[in-house]
């Protein structure tokens, strides 16, 4: 399995509070990780100005002027980006903003990962931004109380302008029988790729939950339990060297023959291919 490591373990910078960073690039230029990795933290990437491409999870997207990207423990995600890319990175652990119950939307499992805004909405999450780089310089009484709060305030303007952008769409909004279930899938998967299985945990039937996941997301809850499956396929293939064998071994497949079928069937490519051409 893949390696989980900290924010200190990447970025060596001191800080007041030893669970938050913030990295004003002027340009961006972060250092290659030459070892295969996880994050255990979140990350926001706010883009002031530049272009080139931020893939997450195997999907390209479009780096412009005044676009945040929002980036799960978990994820697999590089960057190309052009020489006079500037702006922010935002990282923080998951247990960071521990006392305050929110919801937000933007680092759910399927959700889209990157909202652009206008200039007067970049200066008003830079304001908060200043403020926080400020109280980071100095080791005082309360200061990661005042940073968390600051951090809550980003991330709520964040979700009022996702929400207002994407509005209507299952991703910003899911009933709860989806939150429970995306939570159950990141947490199972590994062990359990049977509808039934979630449907117990979620006190509801296998038919009932999949008629709910299609009509909400168009797809049912095994077609997403796959995706999951095959996701995390593609990032053991391209971020380690463990072999087919292991790979399979370590998601449930106890057949490696059935695990390359299974494999081909949906991505019209071998294992070996699909690291290959990767």
């Amino acid at each position: 399995m893949l390696p989980t490591l900290g924010i200190d373990n990447i970025i060596q910078v001191p800080a007041a509070t030893e669970s938050f960073r913030i990295l004003h690039h002027q340009p961006i230029n972060m250092p290659l990780i030459k070892e295969a990795h996880k994050h255990d933290f979140f990350m926001l990437l706010i883009i002031e100005n530049g272009s080139g491409i931020h893939t997450v999870d195997f999907e390209n997207y479009e780096v412009s002027d005044f676009t945040v990207f929002f980036l799960a423990p978990g994820q697999a995600h590089h960057w190309d980006l052009s020489p006079e890319t500037t702006g922010y990175q935002i990282l923080f652990p998951a247990d960071f903003l521990q006392s305050y119950q929110t919801e937000n939307p933007f680092f759910k499992s399927k959700s889209i990962p990157f909202l652009r805004i206008n200039p007067d909405y970049y200066h008003q999450l830079t304001g908060e931004i200043r403020q926080m780089e400020m109280e980071l310089k100095h080791s005082l009484p309360y200061t990661d109380s005042i940073i968390q709060s600051r951090l809550l305030v980003i991330l709520s303007l964040l979700r009022r302008w996702y929400e207002a952008s994407y509005e209507g769409s299952y991703i910003v909004k899911p009933i709860r029988l989806l939150q429970n279930f995306s939570t159950l899938l990141e947490e199972h998967y590994q062990d359990h790729n049977d509808v039934a299985f979630y449907a117990g945990k979620l006190h509801v039937t296998a038919n009932y939950l999949n008629t709910v996941c299609k009509r909400e997301s168009g797809q049912t809850a095994g077609e997403q339990i796959r995706d999951r499956i095959l996701l995390e396929i593609k990032r053991m293939l391209i971020l380690t060297n463990a072999d087919i064998k292991e790979i399979a071994f370590g998601l449930g497949f106890n057949d490696t023959s059935y695990f390359g079928r299974f494999f081909k069937k949906f991505t019209g490519q071998t294992p070996l291919s699909f690291r290959k051409n990767q």
